[in-house]
Order: C-alpha cells, then structure tokens, then sequence
C-alpha cells in the first residue's frame, strides 16, 4: 500500500474514488431514464451507442491535442464541465427530450474521451514502471468494490425513492472530485515545450507507430475482442427488465457480482505478475476469453437469479482480469513521448468495437430474443480465446527459433 503515499497518485486515486462513486449512481438512472421515456428495450443499446460513438470519434484525436496541454487542467476542465451535464439528466421529465437526454449523453463522453488518456498518462508520468501493475490493480480492485457498495445502494434508492436524485450524487461527485485534483502535485516529467510536428501530423505518426510495434498492435486487437464479449452487459438490461420483467432494482443488485469479480480480479492479477512470466500471463488472458464466452453463455441459459449472479461474477472475473493485464502490458510496452496517442487509439479501438457489438446485440435480442444472440456471442468469445493462444504459441515457437 506504499502507492498511496505517493503524492500524485494519492490524489488520482482519491479522485478516481469519488468519480466512480457518483458514476455507479447514474449509471442506474440513465437506465431507468431511457426506458421511461421511450418504453423501448431498443432505448439501451441506442444510450449505448450515444455514449461510446462520440467517445470512439473524440478520442482519435485526444492523445495529440493532450501532448501539447497540462493534464490536470484537462482532468479539472473535465470533470467541471461532466457535473453540469450530468445535472441537467435530473431536469428531464418528458418523452418529448428524448432527444436531450442522447445529446448529454454524447457531450458527457466527448469530455471523458479527453479524461482517461490524461490520466493514464499521469499515472505513467509519477509511478515508477515496477509499480504500475499493483498502480493499475489497485484503481481496478477499488473500482469492482465501489461497484459492489454503489450498485447496492443505488438499487435501494431506486427502490424506495426515485432514480432521478442519483443525477444530482453523481453531479455533486465530480465537483468533489475536481477539488480533489485542483491539489494535484505537478507531474516530474510534465512537458512545457510544445510539440514540434503538426496535429495530423503527430496522429498520423501515433497510427504509424502501433503498426511498426506489432506486439502493441496485438494486445489492442486481443482487448476490442474483450470488450466485444463484454457487451453482454447490454443485454443483460434487456433481458433482466423486457424479457423477464423484473424491477429495475434487481438490474442494479446484478452488478453486485460485476464488481466482486473486479475486486477478485485485481488481487490475482497482483499474485500472478509476481509469479508467472510474460508468456503465462498470455496465456491466461487467452483462458480468460474463453471463460468469457462460456459464462455468457451460462448467464441467459440459466433462470434461478442466483445462478445468473454467479455466472456474472465469474465473467467479470474473466473480463476485469484480461483488461488490467493488457493496459499494464500495453504501458509497459509503449515508449512514453506516445504514451497518449496510444491510449486514444486504444480507447477508439476498444470503445468502438464496444458500441458496435452493444448496437447489433441490442438489436439481435430485440428481434431474436437474448437467448439466442448469447449463444453467438459465447461462441466468438471462445474462438478468439482460443485464437490468441494459438497465436502466442506461434510467437513462442518463432521467437525459440531465432535464439
């Protein structure tokens, strides 16, 4: 727990806290807005795609604009501007601002595009390289539990009150949270200089690089792989409140596995990077696709509640660990003067992905049911696990040969 005494990454971390606090709050209300306010089990995945497309479009250019800013005047900006936003959610009461509620939704994620490589950045900036698996665990681990606690509550407030007040929690979170960053310690190796080379320039060269680094360029094709089976997520809000009818209270309480996998994941993938070389832990983000696949599976086959919360925990264990083992291995691997345009990229890459793969099953559990859109899900979840072993077998053997 030495990391929590360093000065930079205490206050990231405190921030970071409060931001998740807040976002588990109005994840569960945006929920609940949409499918009042249109009555359609299509409203989820077209809130799904509001907030990642503009995400996926802002971050393509985020990590070149960011090299010429200060990060933390980012990350206050941000965060000023994600609390009004989220606000005005509270004062939208008619079906007729429908359309509002998407256009907040696409403005809340064009600032949270600039907010994750900034602080990915940060975080690279003040922890030392040994540091940043346990850093990552950590901001992982604490997410997953927060996501446990929240959900919980969440769903009593929902319950017992209205969803609407979680907008104004969620507001009054990144308020605090800006508070929090507005002590942040000056990065060591914060750049003052600007950037020589053109903006178009430098993403251009930011494309270029991740094609010459072929590795960096495998461990974002393995990541958009995750986050394609973890659109699960999406319909599981279908499934949980068209097709079983079930109170949007019982959705809430299902993230409490979510994050118990998180947390669990965050703990191992600490013990295994002290334990396994790089090539086991290849391997286990393969075991962790394919686990994917068949708990998805398991998730929309199996009735009892307590059965699906079990499959839920046991795929985010899957998902959670696969993404804090490729985000240490994609800082590990990439050289710092790109450290932002990488992450954009990533973030366009993964995110993108994500929105495509909530949007078609969106529509395939409207049109076929949730049931048998899983099954084609568990099926690519399992096939691109198994393909990624293969392929590092295939890198192992080469790699064997040329020594």
């Amino acid at each position: 727990m030495h990391l929590l005494k360093h000065p930079v990454f205490l206050r990231l971390y405190l921030a970071h806290i409060v931001h998740i606090i807040g976002n588990e709050f109005t994840f569960i209300a945006v929920v609940g807005l949409l499918h009042d306010l249109s009555g359609s089990g299509l409203s989820f995945a077209a809130g799904t795609v509001f907030r990642q497309v503009p995400y996926v479009l802002t971050s393509i250019f985020s990590g070149p604009l960011l090299e010429n800013w200060n990060k933390k005047r980012v990350m206050l900006v941000v965060n000023l501007l994600r609390g009004i936003l989220v606000g005005l959610f509270f004062f939208i009461t008619s079906s007729a601002y429908l359309w509002v509620a998407f256009l907040l939704l696409v403005l809340v994620n064009i600032c949270s595009a600039f907010f994750q490589p900034a602080m990915q950045v940060a975080i690279v900036q003040s922890v030392d390289e040994k540091d940043r698996l346990g850093a990552n665990s950590l901001l992982q681990g604490t997410t997953s539990f927060l996501i446990i606690v929240c959900q919980g509550i969440a769903a009593i407030l929902v319950y017992l009150f209205s969803y609407r007040y979680n907008f104004l929690l969620d507001a009054a979170c990144y308020f605090l949270s800006l508070l929090i960053l507005l002590r942040l310690p000056p990065l060591v190796t914060e750049r003052v200089q600007q950037a020589s080379a053109g903006f178009f320039a430098r993403l251009q060269e930011g494309f270029r690089y991740i094609s010459r680094q072929k590795e960096i360029g495998r461990v974002i094709l393995y990541q958009m792989a995750e986050r394609i089976c973890a659109a699960y997520y999406i319909m599981l809000m279908f499934y949980i409140l068209q097709e079983r009818g079930e109170g949007l209270y019982v959705f809430g309480l299902l993230d409490i596995p979510l994050g118990l996998g998180g947390v669990i994941a965050g703990v191992i993938a600490t013990k295994l990077a002290d334990r396994f070389s790089d090539h086991k832990l290849s391997v286990a983000q393969g075991w962790a696709l394919v686990a994917m696949g068949i708990c998805i599976y398991a998730v929309f086959h199996i009735q009892p509640i307590m059965g699906m919360a079990v499959a839920i925990l046991f795929c985010a264990f899957a998902s959670f660990l696969s993404s804090i083992l490729s985000v240490t291995k994609l800082q590990r691997l990439t050289d710092p003067a790109y450290l932002a345009r990488v992450f954009s990229i990533r973030e366009m890459a993964t995110m993108g992905s994500f929105s495509a793969s909530c949007l078609i099953l969106g529509v395939g559990a409207e049109h076929v049911g949730s049931a048998v859109s899983s099954v084609w899900l568990a099926v690519f979840g399992i096939v691109a696990g198994v393909g990624w072993l293969w392929s590092r077998r295939q890198l192992q053997r080469r790699e064997a040969g040329t020594e």
